[in-house]
């Protein structure tokens, strides 16, 4: 039975596309975002690889791209990115965060747990637990993070509200015989 879908592109194709993100005319930008949304999982690991890109406006397109198409393999990349020097790099990946809705939990955790001095971390964690909060997506432990996040002392307590959390979550999968 012969797929319908379009052969996957070579990975230099790929980065191409990507390098085209950068492009100041609008034009070559679209076709190239439209061009790696249609490629999916295949251009996955070359856009995560790219939200580190030394262009602002490739990461933020990147961020876009995946916000779109969801996809979670890009969660702890975009995790990352919620540190970016450039705001709308962090504003978009937050929504990509927020489009991935559950699947952004583990890895914000996971970030959340080790000793913050990033209020941009703290920001961007605090936006998108806000987000899925008012979606009512979010489950006691979450909801103890969230109200941390809020609190005076949120570099300090967040920490430990978010190792309990990850722990009541996801923790008890992990640990079986890992350890």
């Amino acid at each position: 039975m012969k797929s319908n879908l379009p052969a996957p592109k070579s990975k230099k194709k790929i980065q191409m596309w990507i390098n085209d993100l950068g492009n100041p005319n609008d034009k070559e930008r679209v076709k190239a975002r439209s061009l790696l949304i249609s490629e999916g999982v295949n251009a996955a690991p070359s856009l995560i690889r790219a939200l580190t890109n030394g262009n602002r406006h490739v990461r933020r397109e990147v961020a876009q791209i995946l916000a779109q198409t969801k996809d979670i393999t890009a969660a702890s990349a975009l995790v990352y990115a919620l540190e970016d020097e450039d705001h709308d790099v962090r504003w978009t990946a937050m929504e990509a965060l927020i489009a991935l809705d559950r699947a952004s939990l583990e890895p914000l955790l996971q970030i959340l747990m080790k000793d913050i001095d990033s209020a941009l971390l703290l920001e961007g964690a605090h936006h998108i637990l806000h987000v899925l909060k008012d979606k009512g997506h979010l489950s006691t432990p979450m909801l103890k993070v969230f109200s941390a996040l809020e609190g005076s002392e949120a570099g300090y307590t967040v920490p430990w509200a978010a190792k309990t959390a990850w722990e009541s979550l996801f923790g008890p999968e992990r640990s079986n015989g890992s350890e």
